[in-house]
């Protein structure tokens, strides 16, 4: 009675573990369908251990009876179903398609052999028998779990790896505990109240580290849990087929023994069995090796070319991606073979020298520049071959007598060089850190590489593209503020040079000083204004409403000093647009001044504002030289473009039609050689109480 009772204090402390865990994942744990996942095997945990915690202090069969073996496949059932979905994926493709088919299947035989078990025990009251039955359906579940665990340590990305390894853990300790506890009793017909204590201890275990990896990641997504290498079940599966076939096969023996010879030799079955299957379960050096084997003897291809390069084309594209496109790069190509990390060097013009341009998983970096005429660099692009550090130290000859460059030698744990080519140049190159696990180059590396080196060139090259056509339009639009600000300022250098050359014939006449002081006046204004457009990048000022004839009679004004001179010969008084005014006053200047170039001293320039429907139409004529059709179509807007030579810039036109457009208007020129020029604004009227004059 006092070892019943330890057995059910036990349980009930791992049942309590798993109310608190329960209680815990609810109000902290992760969303959606995943954090019910984890409630579940809290759940479980609690209800199951409860359940045999009242059955540990009844008296009773030592055997493992139908109520026992439901909870039990219960709470290993629900860590089956968390690591299922976990490896499963995001999108429930992750796990290959004949592998959650044999999974079904196995819990589907599972369930079949331990109903007809149940029917047998309570029918036939075969309790020997038939308990081997349920230790052998709750051993194949555990091992299942067990290889499973195993799975997504292997498959679970560089990122995160401590909460994922605590849950990996947790699984492990919880199905190990499984696999122990049944297998003793498949082998001798119950288990040994000692190792269910230890069972009790794994339990705790198990809650506290799943609590752990909870708390580190409370938010958990499926996005983080399964990394798209190639993912090879088999080595796992095959572990846990063997040690099942081990235990089965020796069933009869063991269960001929008595029990107290039976348990210890049990013990020290699963101790030599297990160790071994532990270590290819969990061993990634180990796993390495017999995946290579089975590749090599047994399978065709290791890669689902499909899924390789749906993986590298979502890495490289997809908008949810967190990283800069050149760490992504580096991840996409990285993980085709599995390493841990990596490094990028590219260069930015044609026969420059290669930079460490980013990293990915690594504080290591590199401030040293690789030349493009490195025998390394020069072997890579011409054979077009990857480079494996590892076989250059084997065997140099494969490389042309090629050395490992010294710029290499602070990477002691450089795996691979990658070329990265695109349109028969090489952009740059990867180098990809040495993975935990055993490695060697195969041809289905080096092909795969080589494809996927190329997709990652071609992307890599077109966001240097972006990158430099975002700096030179940046740069443009410096370069046009640059120049507005300078054509605004010529305009107002000719204004006061007209001041100063007319000083010392009319400095005595108080209206000439009086005008020449309103002339600085409004030139002071108008720069400030130039100087705060300055201070905020923007070449556009203040809309107001404004009324159009005094523009034009300001604009015909700053024009009198040149021949022909201009005239309004029409301008409604009535009309008011809502413009920049300082602005309009200066284009109108512009395009006077344009006319007056283009018109001999005999000619006219003539300036009409009259109202058509809801616009305003500004007409400003002349009957200079004119211009063809081709030039007012090519050039005459094109900014920079200019036929005065170094006197003009070649922007006000273009400004002229920029701020026209901008205020919601048309401009429009109509001209022929020979018979001058009518160039025509429309603007939308406004209505005009508000308008300045």
């Amino acid at each position: 009675m006092s070892l019943a009772l330890n057995q059910s204090w036990c349980y009930w402390g791992v049942a309590v573990a798993h109310a608190l865990l329960l209680a815990y994942v609810l109000v902290t744990g992760g969303r959606g369908l995943l954090r019910w996942h984890l409630a579940l095997v809290a759940a479980a945990g609690t209800l199951a251990n409860g359940f045999l915690a009242l059955r540990a202090g009844q008296a009773g069969t030592p055997y493992v009876d139908p109520a026992s073996f439901l909870a039990e496949m219960a709470f290993i059932g629900s860590w089956f179903l968390l690591l299922n979905r976990l490896l499963r994926g995001p999108y429930r493709q992750s796990m290959p398609e004949v592998v959650r088919r044999a999974l079904l299947l196995l819990w589907l035989v599972l369930g079949l052999l331990g109903a007809a078990a149940c029917w047998y025990w309570y029918a036939q009251g075969e309790e020997a028998w038939t308990s081997g039955v349920f230790s052998g359906a709750a051993l194949t579940a555990a091992l299942a779990c067990l290889a499973l665990a195993a799975q997504l340590g292997r498959d679970a990305p560089v990122e995160g790896r401590r909460a994922l390894g605590m849950l990996v853990a947790a699984a492990a300790l919880a199905a190990g505990a499984q696999v122990l506890s049944m297998g003793l009793a498949l082998l001798a017909s119950y288990t040994p109240p000692a190792v269910l204590v230890v069972r009790s201890a794994a339990m705790l275990g198990a809650a506290a580290l799943l609590a752990r990896a909870v708390s580190l990641q409370p938010q958990w997504s499926l996005a983080i849990f399964v990394s798209p290498q190639a993912r090879a079940y088999l080595p796992r599966f095959m572990a846990m087929v063997g040690t099942l076939a081990i235990l089965l096969a020796v069933v009869p023996f063991y269960r001929s023994l008595e029990p107290a010879t039976a348990h210890p030799l049990g013990l020290l079955l699963i101790g030599v069995t297990g160790t071994p299957v532990l270590a290819l379960l969990f061993s990634q050096r180990l796993s390495a090796r017999v995946r290579v084997f089975l590749s090599k003897h047994f399978l065709p291809f290791r890669y689902d070319y499909r899924e390789e390069w749906l993986r590298l084309i979502d890495t490289l594209a997809s908008p949810d991606q967190p990283l800069p496109l050149p760490e992504r790069a580096i991840k996409a190509v990285a993980q085709i073979v599995g390493s841990p990390a990596g490094l990028l060097w590219m260069r930015r013009e044609a026969g420059g020298q290669f930079a460490c341009a980013a990293g990915w998983n690594t504080r290591m970096w590199s401030d040293e520049c690789v030349s493009a005429d490195d025998p390394v660099v020069t072997f890579m692009f011409e054979r077009q071959w990857i480079l494996d550090t590892a076989e250059l130290a084997r065997s140099p000859t494969l490389y042309g007598g090629l050395r490992r460059p010294a710029w290499l030698e602070q990477f002691p744990d450089a795996l691979l060089l990658v070329p990265l080519i695109s349109n028969q140049a090489l952009i740059g190159f990867m180098l990809l850190l040495q993975s935990s696990s055993a490695f060697r180059l195969t041809f289905e590396e080096i092909d795969l590489l080589r494809t996927s080196g190329r997709q990652v060139a071609a992307h890599l090259a077109q966001y240097e593209a972006d990158q430099r056509l975002a700096e030179a339009r940046q740069f443009e639009a410096l370069n046009r503020l640059t120049a507005f600000l300078m054509h605004d300022l010529k305009n107002l250098i000719a204004q006061q040079s007209l001041v100063v050359k007319n000083a010392a014939r009319h400095k005595g006449n108080p209206a000439f000083v009086e005008d020449a002081i309103a002339t600085i006046d409004n030139s002071v204004a108008r720069m400030s204004k130039l100087l705060q457009q300055l201070q905020s990048g923007e070449a556009g000022g203040r809309r107001s409403r404004v009324r159009i004839a005094s523009t034009l009679e300001d604009a015909v004004e700053r024009c009198r000093g040149r021949s022909p001179e201009p005239r309004i010969a029409e301008a409604d008084e009535r009309l008011h647009v809502e413009i920049d005014r300082d602005r309009f006053a200066m284009v109108a200047t512009h395009l006077i001044r344009n006319a007056q170039e283009a018109t001999g001293s005999g000619g006219t320039v003539e300036l009409r504002a009259v109202r058509t429907g809801g616009q305003a139409v500004i007409t400003i004529r002349d009957d200079g030289c004119g211009m063809d059709a081709e030039f007012i179509r090519t050039r005459l807007f094109r900014p920079f473009d200019s036929t005065k030579g170094s006197k003009g810039m070649g922007i006000g036109a273009y400004q002229a039609r920029s701020l026209v457009v901008d205020s919601g208007g048309t401009l429009g020129v109509e001209s022929e050689p020979g018979r001058g020029t009518c160039i025509t604004i429309r603007l939308p009227l406004v209505e005009p109480p508000a308008a300045q004059g």
